[in-house]
């Protein structure tokens, strides 16, 4: 798949995710407003109830019942009940409502309803324009002194702009009064009820981007691994094409009537065979040796060695290609304790794929230093190089398999990208650490840590 399409994918994706992200608050949000329609509902409902009673236990209402009689004809009726409201309007608002009955019946009615949530209450006098009950007490001004209580401004604010109101002993000529509440922490209660909902579809969404997330990193992994393992198949394809068509190059020549009679030219191109073909083991091996690093399937012949020495025969052994390229290779041995336990041939290959890697990746004419340091119970070797330098991108990568520090062509630089990964599973089985620092353009420093044999 192409990174474009990949993209593409991603985004279809992201769109569904946050879609289904989107719905999911949708709905939500609409449950809490169903809720609160239910709530209101049921709120205004209690207090027409709650209207009603205390006009059951209006003390006004009996002084003129009398003046019902069924056979009057309408218009008598309306007069004489527009008479009976105006007389009984002459009855202060205080004196036609207990306070203590109010907040009974309100409290009952809250109970019916199964609703447990803190309110506030108050009646306002129309005609006066102020409030005059304020939860079950007479304000400071209103009513018997020892009922009343001082005015609250700020909860009379609130119960001024409440949307819950009933108007008090309506009549032909209106309400003399109106009965508000408030509810303080409703919009709490309401997102009470969808809590667990939310939590829930939160939860998910979550669990959903996450795995969302571990697929695009294991995507673009994947691809990351496929273009790498493309390049060691084409740089395998290169290494070993140039020994192939050496080796049969110089099998024809061998056979060439002008050589097979020419035993040193025989035992040239022999030599060539040979040569060649030792060349195409080594790759072989490398490969190998990464395939049973990675099975554990070895056994390191752990013995005491001078480091020093692993690092002089390494170092002689890269010379010649060092040279020929104008380049110089350095040594600083100052570590006054050189003695490890380690393999000696795991620790050669580790030395020399170091310093290989130095040559190669090295403009012309290459300077390489190699230096040993004591550090406490350990010995440090670093080897530095002036050579292209790497991001802190590609750092994260030179120790994974096959991987290879672009230079431009994947060919022009030989190796399968298996040399610095063997360096670090060495190191590590060596109970050693490997560290670099490196800028582009300034060369790089690869440092390994050691144990010292005490």
């Amino acid at each position: 798949m192409s990174k474009r399409a990949i993209w593409i994918v991603i985004g279809i994706m992201s769109l569904a995710l946050v879609g289904t992200t989107l719905v999911q608050l949708y709905w939500i949000n609409w449950s809490v407003r169903l809720k609160e329609e239910q709530f209101n509902e049921s709120i205004i409902g209690a207090l027409h109830r709650i209207g009603v009673r205390l006009e059951k236990h209006d003390p006004s209402m009996s002084l003129s019942s009398s003046l019902f009689i069924d056979q009057w004809n309408e218009k008598q009726k309306q007069i004489e009940l527009i008479d009976r409201e105006m007389r009984i309007q002459k009855f202060p608002l205080e004196r036609r409502i207990d306070p203590l009955f109010l907040k009974k019946i309100l409290m009952q009615e809250f109970q019916e309803l199964n609703l447990d949530l803190d309110y506030s209450f108050g009646v306002i006098d129309n005609v006066r324009k102020k409030m005059i009950i304020l939860n079950g007490n007479f304000q400071a001004d209103v009513g018997p002194n020892n009922m009343a209580s001082s005015p609250g401004l700020k909860l009379e604010s609130l119960l001024q702009n409440s949307e819950y109101e009933i108007g008090l002993f309506p009549g032909m000529t209106g309400s003399p009064g109106t009965l508000k509440v408030i509810f303080p922490t409703k919009t709490r209660y309401l997102w009470g009820s969808v809590w667990p909902l939310l939590v829930l579809s939160l939860l998910l969404s979550l669990i959903i981007l996450a795995c969302f997330s571990y697929v695009i990193y294991i995507v673009f992994r994947q691809k990351q691994l496929s273009d790498i393992k493309t390049d060691f198949v084409n740089n395998m394809t290169h290494e070993f094409k140039t020994p192939i068509a050496t080796i049969s190059l110089a099998s024809d020549s061998i056979v060439s009537p002008m050589v097979i009679n020419t035993p040193d030219k025989i035992r040239r191109f022999a030599g060539i065979i040979r040569q060649e073909n030792q060349r195409m083991l080594s790759q072989v091996e490398k490969v190998l040796q990464m395939a049973l690093l990675d099975k554990h399937d070895f056994k390191l012949n752990l013995k005491e060695l001078n480091l020093h020495e692993i690092i002089d025969q390494a170092v002689s052994n890269i010379s010649l290609q060092v040279q020929q390229r104008d380049g110089i290779i350095n040594k600083e041995l100052t570590a006054l304790n050189a003695t490890i336990l380690g393999d000696p041939l795991h620790m050669s290959n580790i030395i020399y794929n170091l310093l290989d890697n130095a040559n190669k990746y090295s403009p012309d004419r290459p300077e390489i230093l190699v230096k040993t340091r004591n550090n406490g119970a350990t010995i440090e070797v670093l080897v530095s190089d002036n050579g292209i330098g790497m991001s802190r991108d590609v750092q994260k990568m030179i120790f994974e398999k096959f991987y290879r520090v672009p230079t431009g062509n994947i060919h022009n630089v030989k190796g399968f990208g298996l040399g610095l990964s063997y360096v670090k599973a060495m190191t590590l089985e060596h109970n050693g650490r490997v560290e670099v620092e490196s800028e582009p353009g300034k060369g790089s420093t690869f440092k390994l840590v050691f144990p010292v044999k005490v």
